[in-house]
Formats: C-alpha cells, sequence, structure tokens
C-alpha cells in the first residue's frame, strides 16, 4: 500500500457540487418568486466561483462571500433587464438550507471510498461552510468511510493555506517526514488541493475528468476517473 492517509476534497472530487448547486438555487429562486432559467444558474455559478476563488486567495470572508454572491448575482439581473426585489441575505440563507440537503455523489465515488478505507485512512478536506458540509455528509452514505471531515471555516484556515494542511496532518496524526510521504491529497482544484498539497510537501493528485491543462502547477498524479486510484494506491479494484 504506497499511501495510508488520503485526504479527498469534497465538492467536484466526490460530490457533484454543480448539479448540488443548481438544484438548490433553482429552489431559492422559485421560493422568492424568480424564475429559474438557465442563463441565471450560469450566472450565479460563475459568480459563486469568483468569490470562492478570491477567498482561497484572502481577498474575502467566509460571511462577506456567502451574501456577496447573491448581491452579484441580483446586481447583474438588474444589469441584464432581470429586476428582482428579493433580498440578498434571505436568499442567502433559504440557499444554505436547501444546500445542505444536497450529497448527490460523482459516479463510482462510493465504490472507491469504500474499497479504499479497507486499507488507508480516510479524511475530508473541504473550504464549504461547516453548517452546509457538516449536514451534507451526515446524511451521505460514504460518511462511514471517513475518519474525519476538515472543514477550513471551523479549522480557522483555508485550502490551499500550509496552515491548513498541517493542521489536517496533526489532526491526522501525521508527525514524521516518513509518514506525511505516505499521505495523499485528492482533489479537483488545482488552485486550491493541488497547490496545497505541494506546498505542504504531500504527494497530490488531480481529479481532471474534462482533461483541462495544468498549468503552472504539477499534480504528482492525475486521473480522469477515481477508480483510477486504485492502482496509484496499490489496491485491488473491486472488492465488495
Amino acid at each position: 500500500m504506497r499511501y495510508n492517509t488520503i485526504f479527498f476534497d469534497a465538492d467536484g472530487t466526490l460530490y457533484d457540487f454543480d448539479v448540488s448547486e443548481a438544484e438548490a438555487l433553482s429552489e431559492t429562486l422559485i421560493n422568492a418568486g424568480i424564475k429559474p432559467t438557465p442563463a441565471i444558474i450560469a450566472l450565479y455559478h460563475d459568480i459563486n466561483l469568483a468569490q470562492w476563488k478570491a477567498l482561497e486567495r484572502g481577498e474575502t470572508t467566509r460571511e462577506k462571500l456567502r451574501v456577496d454572491r447573491f448581491r452579484i448575482l441580483l446586481d447583474e439581473m438588474t444589469r441584464q433587464g432581470m429586476p428582482s426585489n428579493a433580498d440578498p441575505l434571505t436568499l442567502c440563507e433559504y440557499y444554505v438550507e436547501r444546500l445542505s440537503e444536497k450529497c448527490i455523489l460523482i459516479p463510482g465515488a462510493e465504490d472507491v471510498c469504500r474499497n479504499l478505507s479497507k486499507y488507508a485512512s480516510l479524511y475530508i478536506i473541504t473550504n464549504g461552510l461547516t453548517r452546509v458540509q457538516t449536514s451534507r455528509f451526515s446524511r451521505s452514505p460514504i460518511s462511514k468511510y471517513f475518519k474525519d471531515a476538515f472543514i477550513s471555516e471551523s479549522m480557522g484556515a483555508t485550502k490551499p493555506e500550509r496552515v491548513y494542511f498541517d493542521i489536517a496532518l496533526e489532526r491526522a496524526g501525521i508527525k514524521s517526514e516518513d509518514e506525511r510521504r505516505r499521505v495523499l491529497v485528492v482533489g479537483d482544484s488545482l488552485t486550491s488541493d493541488i497547490a496545497g498539497g505541494n506546498g505542504a510537501g504531500i504527494d497530490t493528485c488531480w481529479y481532471n475528468p474534462d482533461g483541462q491543462e495544468s498549468g503552472d502547477v504539477i499534480p504528482t498524479y492525475t486521473i480522469k476517473r477515481l477508480d483510477e486510484l486504485y492502482d496509484i494506491c496499490g489496491v485491488p479494484k473491486l472488492e465488495y
């Protein structure tokens, strides 16, 4: 077994966040009397992604992000001739509640987590909101395969910060350099998971189902399917 500890990113790696986001947003907009068109959903997706990238760079805070994404959405809708008198904070609160209920998995994620958990200690690493992620993990069929979930809001640090990974390693009981060499970070974000793991001196595996270019951030491994982790970790494939 090449790695005995695996840090999995949550959204976009194990959980299908795009589907969860679209469902939660549609329910939120309908509740506010706004028709959830594909254009509005795509607009929110881009705004939300930009806000989380800003958080990674230390340019905003989680509390500000939560409401700003809806304020920006409403402002942009008005600019495009779709005005609404909805309140950004009210939208935010309703959306968070709906998103907390969504735990839609990436195809194959449950099998991979079940099989790898027989050989390695699995942990979640996420920049998500504690309220949302705690609820989703508790509802998810894969929660039983994980030792712990390291949620940045609760840790006081954010991926890709070195301190985030140092805290995660400490909480996972990883102390020596030899132990650190047997840890693998798996995630879909180059700027968060891969850059963070690289900076902490941990091997990284980029989950890249769409075949994107990695640019300047170089992972140790790149996979298009989660079951490729079996070969990387040196474990049997389908064991039930």
